[in-house]
């Protein structure tokens, strides 16, 4: 009862949010863990969590580089 508790509070929390208020909550978009992760589990989240801050950093040098002028040899 109380994890379902938890769930229609964060629900009710994003509605309320996002009818009233400035900034706008996203709903929670995967399941709450309640049990422990396997070792197998924690490396491939911290695999997926390095390659996503790779393509961030990434895109921001892309970016950044359009915005400067640079081509892909890294020349202006």
């Amino acid at each position: 009862m109380w994890l379902e508790g938890i769930y229609m509070v964060d629900a009710f929390q994003t509605v309320i949010a996002n009818a009233f208020g400035k900034k706008k909550l996203k709903y929670m978009d995967k399941p709450l863990d309640i049990f422990e992760k396997t070792e197998a589990e924690k490396q491939a989240e911290i695999r997926e969590e390095r390659q996503r801050l790779i393509n961030f950093l990434n895109g921001l040098k892309k970016s950044t580089d359009m915005k400067q002028g640079v081509g892909k040899n890294g020349k202006p």
